[in-house]
């Protein structure tokens, strides 16, 4: 997926509220800010892809502010939250295709788009849109395709949610490599965390999907191990906008199925677009892309 010109606000957004939480000095903010809007200003006369765009500020915000990993807290947190939530919800969840709903649900706590918000008491938020069920769902024609799956990790506090799909994903009889973050990028999963978790303990195989600090998901930049996993599987699982904007960029000879929320109308069109059904700000989508 492109920039798209609505990016730019959404982005430098981001970049102010991150960099207010370790610089005091407005001035300072300001010509972080300013930077930040060149480099997209650039990505949009380049025609470049949204994640690597998106990618190249947040790095550059992260050199400035000289912190690596602005949500380390935020992370423990919220995986702390999603394990108490799924204690709570965990009797709604019955089948394969409950914690499908479940896993595309937790795409919700998202702190890298401007103007989403995370619900304060997210289990009474889940329980409200679990009932509702997914706006787009392709499951009947992903789900039998699921032999050996590599599954693409998006966000801390999410990803407790996917492991309750990846658990039945595997008593279904599925092989199941998951990839996380090289290094910290907003608030999803690095080795670090999955290791907290027990995400090893779940997953056949537990690999960074390397490249160092990455918006999203680039196969250039695969390790020799996420490269043979690639190439064995029989469908590759991408949760999250940052992984649809970087994943559609790409050529794949496996199908992709796609499940996150949308949160921006930029999402909404580009999928919209190539999927031929319309879906807004809000849903919840499984979406299979071959």
């Amino acid at each position: 997926m492109k920039l798209s010109p609505e990016c730019r606000s959404c982005l430098l957004t981001k970049v102010r509220s991150q960099a207010s939480t370790v610089i005091s000095d407005e001035n300072e903010i300001d010509c972080l800010v300013e930077r930040c809007a060149e480099i997209f200003d650039a990505g949009m006369s380049e025609n470049a892809g949204a994640a690597v765009t998106a990618g190249e500020i947040h790095r550059f915000c992260y050199s400035k502010v000289d912190n690596i990993d602005l949500y380390a807290e935020v992370k423990v947190r919220d995986n702390k939250r999603a394990e108490g939530v799924v204690d709570e919800v965990k009797p709604l969840l019955n089948t394969l295709h409950d914690t499908l709903i479940a896993s595309v649900l937790g795409n919700a706590m998202d702190y890298g788009v401007t103007g989403h918000d995370v619900a304060e008491d997210f289990a009474r938020y889940f329980r409200e849109v679990f009932s509702h069920g997914l706006a787009v769902d392709d499951s009947d024609k992903f789900l039998p395709l699921s032999e050996r799956v590599v599954f693409f990790t998006d966000n801390c506090g999410e990803v407790i949610f996917d492991m309750l799909f990846i658990e039945e994903l595997k008593k279904s009889g599925s092989h199941v490599t998951v990839v996380v973050k090289d290094r910290p990028m907003l608030n999803d999963v690095t080795l670090k965390e999955a290791y907290e978790i027990g995400l090893e303990k779940v997953a056949d195989a537990v690999y960074s999907g390397g490249g160092g600090a990455l918006l999203g998901t680039h196969p250039q930049a695969f390790s020799d191990d996420v490269k043979a996993a690639v190439s064995e599987a029989t469908l590759l699982i991408a949760k999250g906008l940052a992984n649809y904007e970087s994943m559609t960029e790409y050529e794949w000879d496996k199908p992709v199925a796609y499940l996150m929320m949308i949160k921006c109308d930029a999402v909404g069109r580009d999928l919209s677009e190539y999927s031929g059904r319309a879906v807004k700000k809000g849903d919840l989508v499984a979406y299979l892309r071959e």
